[in-house]
């Protein structure tokens, strides 16, 4: 009974039994325990990794194209790796308050450094030379970062001559 209301109800052709009206409607006139249609089934087809419809076949036939599809539903163990066991730890390690004990060169030494190597050399090598200086440890990379970005500001700026011989014109 659905909200108060008896559905209407037929007999099955084969057994007298009672079956869903709606089993009517879809033009069958066996149930569902008599019929000896076989069930559907479907396979799932993926176009594009967000677009995946459904296409309704035969049992047989899913079974064989999830054989055949690389994202069949069969279940598929990796032999070849290890079981992942987290090993519960007793004691946490004990903390150590080591402090950095490397030098650095100053700020000012190496901003000096690094416009001496500008003046002589350029904008392309000075920038390899700063590189070098940081991934060897003679200066930190904030320093790095701050001395690169004034070389950069110089190297953008117009010198004076350029900037009267434009005005000249």
């Amino acid at each position: 009974m659905i909200n108060g209301i008896k559905p209407k109800a037929i007999q099955c052709s084969m057994c007298n039994d009672t079956m869903p009206s709606a089993r009517l409607d879809m033009g069958y006139t066996i149930c569902t325990k008599c019929s000896t249609e076989e069930k559907v089934s479907c396979h799932t087809i993926y176009p594009h990794k967000t677009g995946g419809y459904i296409q309704v076949v035969s049992k047989e036939q899913s079974a064989n194209l999830n054989r055949l599809d690389r994202r069949g539903t069969g279940v598929k163990s990796a032999p070849k790796y290890k079981p992942f066991n987290i090993d519960t730890i007793d004691e946490p390690k004990p903390f150590r308050n080591k402090k950095c004990n490397k030098t650095y060169t100053t700020y000012d030494d190496a901003l000096q450094m690094v416009n001496q190597y500008y003046d002589e050399w350029g904008y392309e090598p000075t920038l390899k030379y700063l590189r070098q200086m940081n991934s060897s440890g003679t200066i930190p990379l904030m320093t790095r970062i701050k001395i690169q970005d004034i070389i950069t500001n110089r190297y953008l700026e117009p010198t004076p001559r350029a900037l009267t011989r434009h005005f000249n014109k």
